[in-house]
């Protein structure tokens, strides 16, 4: 698997892989595009701008003080196809610190089930190893045991639940130290 940043010649595939989630039987509690939310703007955006956006939300510069610059990955798997996406946060700000993390991901939903969640997230870390940070927050709501299982298998280290009163939810909250991957 490698993961690689978004390309103009990904868009059918890309416009698949968004429909796949659109289609797809909700999980209660989590929405289609939890972990990826630059997804959700493919419903607004035509393919051009929303690359064009991806691009302005790599650059600190170009966010409120409150945003983190934040690269989005698409997951390749050994077949060339469009398993998934994960989201790499560069900056921690008190929202990813509190419940957001520093990487969220999501596989889409026919290849879900195929190990793939926990080959993404060791290749995002991987990603971190020339960056100043060393521990990586990564959360999940307390009952999604899937990413729970996820974080788990990759290192994460449980620290406390966090309880958002904007949306009701727990979460969990562990760390990775990259030194130990």
């Amino acid at each position: 698997m490698k993961l690689r940043e978004v390309i103009k010649q990904d868009k059918e595939k890309i416009i698949e892989m968004y429909n796949e989630y659109m289609l797809s039987e909700p999980i209660s509690g989590i929405d289609r595009f939890e972990g990826i939310r630059d997804f959700e703007k493919l419903e607004k955006l035509s393919f051009d701008d929303w690359l064009e956006d991806l691009e302005k939300n790599k650059y600190e510069e170009n966010l409120p003080k409150t945003y983190s610059p934040h690269t989005l990955y698409l997951a390749i798997n050994d077949n060339n196809e469009m398993v998934g996406a994960i989201e790499i946060r560069w900056k921690q700000v008190p929202t990813l610190m509190s419940f957001g993390g520093l990487i969220g991901y999501s596989i889409r939903p026919s290849q879900r089930g195929k190990g793939y969640a926990s080959e993404m997230l060791k290749l995002a870390l991987y990603k971190f190893k020339n960056t100043s940070m060393y521990n990586i927050l990564i959360t999940c709501k307390d009952f999604n045991l899937a990413s729970k299982k996820v974080i788990e298998k990759n290192g994460g280290i449980f620290e406390n639940t966090y309880t958002n009163n904007d949306d009701g939810y727990t979460y969990l909250r562990y760390w990775i130290n990259i030194s130990k991957i």
